[in-house]
């Protein structure tokens, strides 16, 4: 029983290493910034609750592993949450985003107007003679 624990607990933690490495080849071969944190916020995500749970059951139920449980929630929340805040950071202050990619609104499948969009919500957008 304890080596069928020990390689469970071991595949998910090798699983984790792996879907961080596969975050890590996509920061470096996607071009676009709102690629690279795509690839990076869901590798994160599954990668840290992988390893997590791993840890989880290496340590047995105990106290430690309520511990471990919570944080695998609290980064299942967090870490969507904080990548979107800052992927529209960047959709609302990049004045090149629209040479670089094209952002569909797929409310009303049309392509965002990014200045309008940020001077309805009065952030200050650079213009690109500044940059």
């Amino acid at each position: 029983m304890e080596i069928l624990r020990f390689v469970l607990a071991t595949l998910f933690i090798v699983v984790g290493v792996i879907v961080f490495g596969v975050a890590t080849l996509g920061l470096y071969r996607l071009k676009y910034v709102l690629n690279r944190i795509h690839a990076s916020s869901k590798c994160d995500t599954l990668g840290g609750m992988l390893m997590l749970i791993g840890v989880c059951i290496i340590a047995g139920f105990s106290f430690t592993t309520l511990k471990i449980i919570a944080l695998v929630i609290f980064v299942w929340i967090t870490n969507p949450l904080a990548i979107f805040m800052i992927g529209r950071a960047e959709v609302l202050t990049n004045p090149n985003l629209e040479d670089e990619v094209s952002i569909l609104d797929i409310t009303t499948k049309e392509t965002v107007e990014i200045k309008a969009e940020a001077n309805a919500e009065n952030v200050e957008v650079a213009d690109s003679d500044s940059i």
